[in-house]
């Protein structure tokens, strides 16, 4: 998102807001533009990331750090136990959102397409 259209937004909804805040005080308030955020503005913008799915708060760290992450720092970003993070990442790869591989002595959780060069599932996809 460009930065004008960005700029373009914010100060749509802060004379919005001042609009609806008068409005509020009348009592005359109309909530049908109501809009909210898609993902991405979400992880820009930042949500509370109590109100997230388990496999959203995967998702979010995998975009944060360009696709890959390994599981010893999903387990110290969330505080989760190994076997809650284990489950959680089987589900995600039988929908196939993301592909848990070993790396030497780690595991390393990768969105789907961000692989390391060479790697070739065992399900030849």
């Amino acid at each position: 998102m460009g930065f004008k259209s960005l700029w373009s937004r914010l100060t749509g909804r802060w004379e919005e807001s001042t609009d609806s805040a008068s409005q509020t005080a009348t009592g005359d308030r109309d909530t049908s533009d109501d809009e909210t955020l898609s993902y991405a503005e979400q992880v820009e913008y930042g949500v509370d990331e109590r109100e997230l799915a388990d496999e959203d708060l995967i998702l979010r760290l995998l975009v944060k750090r360009g696709g890959r992450v390994d599981e010893e720092t999903v387990l110290e970003e969330t505080g989760w136990s190994n076997a809650h993070l284990t489950e959680v990442i089987e589900e995600m790869e039988d929908e196939k959102q993301v592909s848990a591989i070993t790396v030497g002595r780690k595991r390393v959780i990768c969105r789907r397409g961000f692989e390391p060069k060479g790697y070739r599932s065992h399900l030849n996809e």
